[in-house]
């Protein structure tokens, strides 16, 4: 009898342990991945680090205009932006690093490849507001820390700049012991070229401060692009369109032209270029606006300027104005033989060649070491052109017509003018920022205009952020304009 108690009495004791294994087991998401590998959250950090083409973004930086009022169009009326999409990605970072390290010698490459994802959204985020939360951000899960401090713009930077930084130097160690970065859909695990658009994105970043160039010591702006310019061993660059960094479309991951019942319309008068950007091609006569766009059908052109047929819409008219316009064919429209001759498309540059180029001609134009300009302004502009398919004669020619002035003001005007250019539907919000550090091109604005007939400078913080952290936002923005929280404010980047 007693034994007989004794099994049953062993049988309840390991049905209540099963028991609460079951429990356990139930309250898991069997969906989930609990412990991802790092390969997996770095290629979803990729789908986040690129802006698609043709967005309202385009419409602001003046390439484009949307002409029915049933859409938004380009009245610069945005108010407050959002910390999710650079905190979301930070927060996937992060996750990155932890698994990164639980992998040992096989997760060293994407603890660097953190580092040049937390310089690039900590950028992305600094860019649009301000000072950010920086130090003590993405701690709610770790540390319990739900209300970060909010650094300094200048810290941000100092900070984006040493990462990178450092993340050149690891790539160089992880290419000579011939590691394997895996979950690359970019580069296809090319470590080379990851390392070139580190440098490349650290050079953009110095541009950006071009205005704190003189009165930020430490952080050795000048200093840091003589580097970049002369030692081209230890700093590689994206030289070419062969290293841009550029999303490429697919039948999976479709065009954003491209129409769900993939029947292209060829006519589409809500849709048209902007005379910002025409004006200029039309000025230079640049051999790209005729493979990029339409003559506008209403208008005769002069036999001896075939240029005279294109004409851009203007940003600042209302949206009336310019669907009339375009409706009467007053309005060139995009060549969509050329931009979706499949779901594919073409490419969306991020970070490319001509960019390079034309930062490197912008560093010397402004003394911050000796080069050739001229050269770097060329080649900026054959990189762009090369893209297009232009021919080199076209090239020689418009080079011939348009030759670099020099290293003074309108030659970095020069240089400004055909950087906007090259940014054509690519490269996110970059022409916007550009222009609100440069004041080129200047910016049309109109009855459209729904923010007091100005370009806004920044994004008001998030609503969110004045009833999660109220004391901490209160606080830099007491530091950076005196209590106001609008996007006209200017902050410390472009001051």
């Amino acid at each position: 009898m007693n034994g007989f108690k004794l099994i049953i009495f062993i049988g309840l004791a390991l049905c209540s342990i099963s028991s609460c294994k079951k429990i356990e087991d139930l309250q898991k998401d069997p969906a989930a991945v609990y412990d991802p590998a790092p390969k997996l959250i770095f290629t979803g950090l990729l789908m986040r680090s690129y802006d698609a083409p043709w967005s309202q973004d385009q419409r602001h930086n003046q390439y484009m205009t949307q002409n029915e009022a049933y859409y938004a169009g380009q009245p610069y009326n945005w108010t407050t932006g959002s910390f999710d999409d650079p905190y979301g990605a930070l927060r996937d970072v992060y996750r990155m690093e932890i698994e990164a390290q639980k992998a040992g010698d096989l997760g060293a490459v994407y603890l660097t490849m953190a580092k040049f994802f937390k310089a690039y959204f900590f950028a992305r985020a600094t860019i649009m507001f301000g000072d950010v939360p920086m130090t003590d951000a993405i701690k709610g899960g770790s540390e319990g820390n739900f209300q970060p401090r909010y650094n300094t713009q200048r810290e941000v930077y100092e900070q984006v700049l040493n990462w990178l930084d450092e993340a050149n130097v690891e790539l160089d160690a992880h290419l000579e012991n011939k590691q394997v970065l895996e979950g690359d859909f970019l580069y296809n695990g090319a470590i080379d070229k990851w390392r070139k658009l580190v440098n490349a994105y650290k050079l953009r970043i110095l541009i950006s401060l071009s205005k704190r160039a003189d009165d930020t010591p430490d952080l050795r702006i000048k200093e840091r692009f003589a580097e970049l310019l002369t030692n081209g061993t230890q700093f590689p660059l994206i030289l070419s369109n062969e290293d841009n960094f550029q999303v490429k479309y697919s039948t999976i991951n479709i065009y954003p032209l491209w129409p769900s019942d993939g029947i292209v319309i060829k006519r589409d008068v809500r849709n048209t270029l902007g005379a910002t950007y025409v004006d200029i091609l039309k000025a230079t006569q640049d051999p790209r606006l005729m493979i990029q766009a339409l003559p506008a059908d209403g208008i005769t052109p002069d036999p001896a300027n075939p240029f005279s047929a294109y004409q851009g819409g203007k940003t600042g008219d209302l949206q009336s104005t310019l669907l009339r316009q375009a409706t009467d064919g007053q309005l060139s429209m995009i060549n969509f033989d050329y931009w979706v001759v499949s779901p594919a498309g073409m490419p969306a540059i991020q970070l490319g060649a001509s960019e390079v180029h034309f930062a490197l001609a912008e560093g010397i134009n402004r003394g911050w070491a000796s080069g050739n300009a001229a050269e770097h302004y060329a080649l900026g502009i054959q990189e762009s052109m090369k893209f297009y398919g232009v021919f080199v004669d076209k090239m020689d020619a418009f080079l011939l017509k348009n030759a670099y002035i020099g290293n003074n003001e309108e030659g970095l005007k020069q240089i400004l003018t055909q950087k906007y250019v090259a940014f054509f539907e690519n490269s996110g919000r970059e022409a916007f920022y550009e222009q609100r550090r440069t004041g080129v091109p200047a910016f049309s604005v109109g009855p459209a205009n729904a923010n007091n007939n100005q370009i806004p400078k920044r994004w008001a913080y998030p609503t969110t952020e004045y009833s999660t952290n109220e004391a901490n936002l209160k606080e830099a923005l007491q530091r950076q304009f005196n209590w106001s929280d609008t996007q006209n404010d200017v902050m410390w980047l472009i001051k």
